[in-house]
């Protein structure tokens, strides 16, 4: 539902009267569109994206070839270490999953891809439009057909620019975009737009932005964790003794609870489950169990999928 009206009045003596800003909901604002988040370092793109991302329920990955070990924690990140190959590499095959689901869809219509939405956010696309070739067709062709197919953009930039995102002299690559712009950038535009109260309303609070013409009001995020939440502890062993490896199959004792299912870790292992992902690699990327623990996790995982019949 839309967030209700927001009076702000005017601190001018030419601006009397109270002007009203209706703030947009910020899902419903997007939906089935691409999106721009436009803001200086800082202003909480990635985490806008993050939590973006997670509210469709969507497969996620991320091109940022500066990200550290502790950022964009339990996605599919590509380009670490600025390996701008892997992430022309992984553009080409958006490129040609779009078309094999473009293919799909005209034998079975939409149930082709039901179930299928993918997520793609793009950290700084102004440094990959420089450093991979096939950054501003990739970005074209998915953001004129990527709709359908269910294959979304989320683009980060400091700039907003259309030489800046490689869009020059293409409008209609822009109208397929919602712009998020927040900070300075939603004030300037407010500005452009002439609306004083519009500026003073931005200005006089926190978590607001502008979702194109549009004002919005964000959600306090300050304590919103990754996409993908770790499970913060292991379970311990009571026993000093090192114990036999055990068959889960042939050991149901193992599977005492030790730990309690929340609908948290529920809420974010079943979806990776209708997504594709292999229950090893929700075991050793997502829940954190490796090597020696990973038992352990096998163990959490069968009770979230037996919790969840």
């Amino acid at each position: 539902m839309p967030l209700s009206a927001i009076a702000v009045e005017s601190q001018t003596e030419k601006l009397s009267t109270v002007a009203v800003a209706t703030a947009v909901n910020i899902l419903e604002a997007i939906a089935g569109k691409h999106c721009l988040i436009i803001g200086d370092t800082g202003t909480g793109k990635s985490t806008i994206a993050q939590w973006l991302a997670q509210q469709s329920n969507s497969q996620v990955k991320v091109y940022d070839p500066d990200a550290s070990i502790d950022e964009w924690q339990g996605l599919e990140v590509i380009g670490k270490g600025g390996n701008f190959a892997d992430i022309s590499a992984s553009m080409n095959d958006d490129l040609l999953e779009m078309q094999k689901r473009i293919v799909a869809r005209a034998t079975d219509g939409d149930k082709a891809n039901t179930g299928k939405d993918l997520c793609i956010i793009a950290e700084e696309f102004p440094v990959l439009k420089d450093e991979c070739d096939i950054a501003p067709m990739w970005l074209g062709r998915i953001a004129r057909r990527g709709r359908k197919p269910k294959i979304f953009v989320i683009a980060l930039s400091q700039s907003d620019s259309v030489t800046a995102l490689g869009i020059e002299g293409d409008g209609a690559i822009r109208s397929n975009f919602r712009y998020i712009r927040l900070g300075k950038f939603a004030v300037n535009h407010a500005k452009r737009l002439k609306d004083e109260g519009l500026v003073q309303w931005l200005q006089s609070g926190k978590y607001r932005c502008m979702v194109d013409d549009e004002p919005c009001q964000l959600p306090d995020l300050t304590s919103y964790k990754a996409v993908i939440v770790r499970v913060p502890e292991k379970p311990v062993l009571p026993s000093t003794e090192t114990p036999e490896p055990l068959d889960i199959h042939d050991s149901p004792e193992f599977l005492e609870p030790e730990k309690p299912v929340t609908g948290g870790l529920k809420s974010t292992i079943l979806p990776l489950k209708d997504a594709g992902y292999s229950d090893t690699r929700i075991i050793k990327d997502v829940l954190g169990y490796r090597g020696a623990d990973y038992q352990k996790g096998r163990q959490l995982m069968t009770r979230i999928l037996n919790d969840a019949t």
